[in-house]
């Protein structure tokens, strides 16, 4: 049997191919967010953490104009330390440690009431996850007390993921 950590390693070479072959990225993310707002998740939520996206993963834009249609509060990821903070935009974004923009604005507080849109390489139906190997999410998320939606293309959704005990699962996962 392969270790977790070199199986990961592995699945996640495959993964970052897969989402390179993905054609449709932006019609796609429209209707993933569209499945995103339909649900009671976002409904209640006055404030949701998106993302920047990175190669493979959902096209964000779309989001984020759909947020600012439907009143919602956006905030995003932001490193701090070895985890994640929710932040505002505030006056723009700026270049991030690892080369991903940041924003610039006040770190937010999220509550059980808000929402948190997480990417990923892949899923599986059950909320499992594997990240790009940092580990930010995992921190992030293992104090986070809002609720956990996972998004992804169909094609990076997978029947089991090599889990270690660091590793957090998502409330739900939303691909399309």
């Amino acid at each position: 049997m392969v270790p977790a950590p070199e199986a990961k390693a592995a699945l996640r070479r495959r993964m970052r191919l897969m989402g390179d072959l993905i054609d449709d990225r932006l019609l796609r993310s429209v209707q993933l967010w569209a499945d995103v707002a339909a649900r009671a998740e976002y409904a209640r939520a006055p404030v949701v953490m998106a993302f920047v996206t990175l190669a493979g993963e959902p096209d964000a834009d779309p989001l984020l104009a759909r947020l600012d249609r439907d009143a919602k509060t956006l905030v995003l990821p932001r490193i701090a330390g070895a985890g994640l903070a929710a932040a505002r935009v505030g006056e723009g974004m700026i270049p991030g440690t690892r080369g991903v923009p940041e924003p610039s604005g006040d770190v937010v507080e999220l509550d059980i009431h808000d929402l948190v849109l997480v990417p990923g390489l892949a899923f599986t139906i059950e909320g499992a996850r594997l990240g790009r190997g940092g580990g930010h999410y995992d921190r992030f998320l293992r104090t986070c007390p809002a609720t956990t939606i996972g998004v992804c293309f169909a094609e990076q959704l997978v029947d089991e993921l090599p889990l270690e005990t660091h590793d957090i699962c998502v409330s739900a996962v939303i691909t399309c």
